[in-house]
């Protein structure tokens, strides 16, 4: 027993060394989308590499389990541990894949952090603005207290459009007209870039 204590002080003290507080949200983000903008720019890496620098950076900010509960909604809990699993994966491959889709189709836009707020006492929100072609679009990066894993990302809003409440309404859909299988599938469609490649 006392080793095992041993081992969970351990890493609880790993958590929570890694951990993000609410003061580091606005310096990590800034810093993090600065690094993101370094690898698009970087000619020298193909988009398979750039892929997996970014997410190597972004994936920590993420609670993308939280995210996938969330975009089934009640439908979430009635499915069996292995499902819900599963369905972790496949949605979170699949919102990777449209983050990777429009990230890699960066052209020298400019990113600014603009404001911040918090709508309730463990709700924190960051809005910034991508400036393209002298038009501004608002997106807001919305966390929440995970309690020791730190603050983590559970919902994106661009240009006023929640990220997991379209995809929650596009699952509804679905899941309206077919069952769960259909919708796993579809999920499974969505490829990150390193594994469109085919052999010669």
């Amino acid at each position: 027993m006392k080793i095992l204590k041993i081992i969970a002080a351990i890493l609880l003290l790993a958590t929570s060394l890694f951990a993000l507080s609410k003061e580091q949200i606005k310096p990590e983000i800034e810093a993090k989308t600065t690094k993101v903008i370094e690898i698009l720019k970087n000619t020298n890496l193909d988009n398979n590499a750039k892929t997996k620098e970014i997410f190597a950076l972004l994936d920590p900010l993420f609670d993308y389990k939280q995210m996938a509960k969330i975009s089934l909604g009640k439908r979430y809990n009635s499915l069996s541990a292995d499902e819900q699993a599963k369905f972790d994966a496949a949605f979170e491959q699949k919102l990777k894949s449209s983050y990777i889709d429009k990230l890699l189709g960066y052209k020298d836009q400019q990113i600014h952090i603009t404001g911040e707020s918090e709508p309730q006492k463990n709700r924190y929100w960051l809005t910034s603005e991508l400036l393209n072609d002298g038009k501004n679009y608002e997106f807001v990066y919305k966390f929440y207290d995970a309690k020791e894993r730190g603050w983590l990302i559970y919902d994106l809003d661009i240009v006023g459009v929640s990220i997991i409440q379209t995809y929650r309404s596009q699952f509804g859909d679905v899941l309206n007209n077919a069952d769960f299988n259909t919708l796993l599938q579809k999920l499974n469609e969505a490829v990150l870039p390193d594994q469109n490649k085919t052999n010669p």
